[in-house]
Protein backbone atom coordinates (compact mmCIF):
# COMPACT_ATOMS: atom_id res chain seq x y z
CA UNK A 1 0.00 0.00 0.00
CA UNK A 2 1.47 3.66 -0.74
CA UNK A 3 1.18 5.68 1.32
CA UNK A 4 2.40 9.46 2.25
CA UNK A 5 5.54 9.66 4.41
CA UNK A 6 4.20 9.82 8.31
CA UNK A 7 7.15 11.00 11.04
CA UNK A 8 7.23 7.87 12.34
CA UNK A 9 8.49 6.29 8.94
CA UNK A 10 12.44 7.71 9.22
CA UNK A 11 14.45 5.28 10.84
CA UNK A 12 12.81 2.26 8.71
CA UNK A 13 13.47 4.82 6.03
CA UNK A 14 17.11 5.64 6.62
CA UNK A 15 17.57 1.85 7.39
CA UNK A 16 16.07 0.38 4.15
CA UNK A 17 18.30 3.08 1.99
CA UNK A 18 21.13 1.86 4.35
CA UNK A 19 20.80 -1.70 3.12
CA UNK A 20 20.09 -1.01 -0.40
CA UNK A 21 23.71 1.22 -0.44
CA UNK A 22 25.43 -2.03 1.26
CA UNK A 23 24.44 -3.97 -2.19
CA UNK A 24 27.07 -1.69 -3.98
CA UNK A 25 29.51 -1.60 -0.97
CA UNK A 26 28.16 1.43 0.07
CA UNK A 27 26.93 3.07 3.28
CA UNK A 28 24.36 6.09 3.99
CA UNK A 29 26.11 9.23 4.99
CA UNK A 30 23.74 11.23 6.85
CA UNK A 31 26.66 14.13 7.43
CA UNK A 32 26.53 14.48 3.31
CA UNK A 33 24.21 13.02 0.59
CA UNK A 34 21.69 11.26 2.67
CA UNK A 35 21.37 14.32 5.24
CA UNK A 36 18.12 15.26 3.93
CA UNK A 37 16.74 12.36 5.70
CA UNK A 38 17.30 13.49 9.13
CA UNK A 39 14.16 16.31 8.24
CA UNK A 40 12.29 14.79 5.65
CA UNK A 41 9.52 17.54 6.37
CA UNK A 42 11.58 20.49 5.60
CA UNK A 43 13.33 18.86 2.63
CA UNK A 44 10.31 17.49 0.84
CA UNK A 45 6.90 17.94 2.06
CA UNK A 46 7.09 22.26 1.85
CA UNK A 47 7.65 21.82 -2.05
CA UNK A 48 6.89 18.08 -2.99
CA UNK A 49 5.63 14.55 -1.55
CA UNK A 50 7.41 11.73 -0.25
CA UNK A 51 5.77 8.39 -0.34
CA UNK A 52 6.10 4.84 1.57
CA UNK A 53 5.30 1.59 0.05
CA UNK A 54 4.41 -0.93 3.03
CA UNK A 55 4.43 -4.62 2.63
CA UNK A 56 1.42 -6.90 4.13
CA UNK A 57 2.84 -6.68 7.70
CA UNK A 58 3.62 -3.02 8.06
CA UNK A 59 7.25 -2.54 6.84
CA UNK A 60 8.44 0.07 4.76
CA UNK A 61 9.37 -1.62 1.00
CA UNK A 62 9.92 1.22 -1.03
CA UNK A 63 9.94 4.78 -1.12
CA UNK A 64 9.98 7.68 -3.49
CA UNK A 65 9.67 11.61 -3.35
CA UNK A 66 9.26 14.68 -5.39
CA UNK A 67 10.20 18.18 -5.19
CA UNK A 68 8.90 21.04 -7.36
CA UNK A 69 11.46 23.72 -8.50
CA UNK A 70 11.26 26.47 -11.16
CA UNK A 71 13.48 26.09 -14.06
CA UNK A 72 15.71 29.03 -16.17
CA UNK A 73 12.36 29.88 -18.10
CA UNK A 74 10.39 30.58 -14.63
CA UNK A 75 8.45 27.39 -15.74
CA UNK A 76 7.60 24.95 -12.58
CA UNK A 77 9.63 21.73 -12.60
CA UNK A 78 10.21 18.54 -10.27
CA UNK A 79 13.20 16.50 -9.05
CA UNK A 80 12.51 12.85 -8.43
CA UNK A 81 13.94 11.52 -5.23
CA UNK A 82 14.39 8.67 -3.42
CA UNK A 83 13.43 6.25 -4.95
CA UNK A 84 14.69 3.02 -3.92
CA UNK A 85 12.77 -0.21 -3.51
CA UNK A 86 14.01 -3.57 -1.09
CA UNK A 87 15.01 -6.28 -3.41
CA UNK A 88 13.29 -8.69 -2.67
CA UNK A 89 10.56 -6.51 -4.23
CA UNK A 90 12.11 -5.18 -7.44
CA UNK A 91 9.89 -6.55 -10.61
CA UNK A 92 6.79 -6.88 -8.81
CA UNK A 93 5.25 -3.79 -10.22
CA UNK A 94 5.62 -1.54 -7.52
CA UNK A 95 8.15 0.90 -8.90
CA UNK A 96 5.47 0.97 -11.43
CA UNK A 97 2.68 2.09 -9.07
CA UNK A 98 5.30 4.57 -7.22
CA UNK A 99 6.34 6.16 -10.46
CA UNK A 100 2.44 6.05 -11.50
CA UNK A 101 1.50 8.04 -7.91
CA UNK A 102 4.67 10.71 -8.82
CA UNK A 103 3.33 11.40 -12.27
CA UNK A 104 0.08 12.51 -11.26
CA UNK A 105 1.04 14.49 -8.52
CA UNK A 106 3.47 16.36 -11.18
CA UNK A 107 -0.06 17.07 -13.21
CA UNK A 108 -1.95 17.80 -10.70
CA UNK A 109 0.66 20.51 -10.24
CA UNK A 110 1.27 21.40 -13.24
CA UNK A 111 4.82 20.03 -13.51
CA UNK A 112 5.68 19.16 -17.50
CA UNK A 113 9.49 18.08 -16.64
CA UNK A 114 10.91 15.86 -14.08
CA UNK A 115 14.32 15.50 -13.48
CA UNK A 116 16.70 13.52 -11.38
CA UNK A 117 20.10 12.30 -10.45
CA UNK A 118 20.74 8.85 -10.16
CA UNK A 119 24.46 6.65 -8.94
CA UNK A 120 26.01 4.84 -11.92
CA UNK A 121 25.54 2.12 -10.02
CA UNK A 122 22.08 1.97 -10.27
CA UNK A 123 21.71 0.20 -13.72
CA UNK A 124 18.36 -1.63 -12.70
CA UNK A 125 16.88 1.66 -12.33
CA UNK A 126 18.26 3.40 -15.51
CA UNK A 127 16.83 0.69 -17.58
CA UNK A 128 13.38 1.66 -15.30
CA UNK A 129 14.18 5.19 -15.91
CA UNK A 130 14.82 4.55 -19.67
CA UNK A 131 11.68 2.33 -20.42
CA UNK A 132 9.60 5.07 -18.95
CA UNK A 133 10.88 7.97 -21.39
CA UNK A 134 13.23 9.56 -19.40
CA UNK A 135 16.57 11.07 -21.20
CA UNK A 136 20.13 10.49 -20.16
CA UNK A 137 22.13 14.02 -20.19
CA UNK A 138 24.86 13.60 -18.07
CA UNK A 139 26.93 12.51 -15.83
CA UNK A 140 28.87 14.36 -12.82
CA UNK A 141 31.58 13.24 -10.15
CA UNK A 142 30.05 13.06 -6.23
CA UNK A 143 32.44 13.53 -3.08
CA UNK A 144 29.43 14.56 -0.19
CA UNK A 145 28.94 10.48 0.07
CA UNK A 146 30.66 7.83 2.33
CA UNK A 147 32.94 7.31 -0.91
CA UNK A 148 32.93 8.62 -3.91
CA UNK A 149 30.38 7.88 -6.80
CA UNK A 150 29.20 9.38 -9.99
CA UNK A 151 25.87 9.81 -11.12
CA UNK A 152 23.81 10.13 -14.15
CA UNK A 153 21.56 13.17 -14.83
CA UNK A 154 17.62 12.28 -16.58
CA UNK A 155 15.01 14.39 -17.55
CA UNK A 156 11.20 13.45 -18.71
CA UNK A 157 8.81 16.07 -20.57
CA UNK A 158 5.71 15.06 -19.31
Amino acid sequence: MIRKYQPQDREAIIKMIDSIYREYGDKIYLEGADSDLLDIEANYLQDGEFWVEQNDTGHIIACIAIKRSINSLLEPIASLKRFYILPEYRGSGIAQKMHNTVIEWCKQNNINQIYLWSDTRFTRAHSFYNKHGYKQQGIRDMNDGAMPYQEYYFVKTL
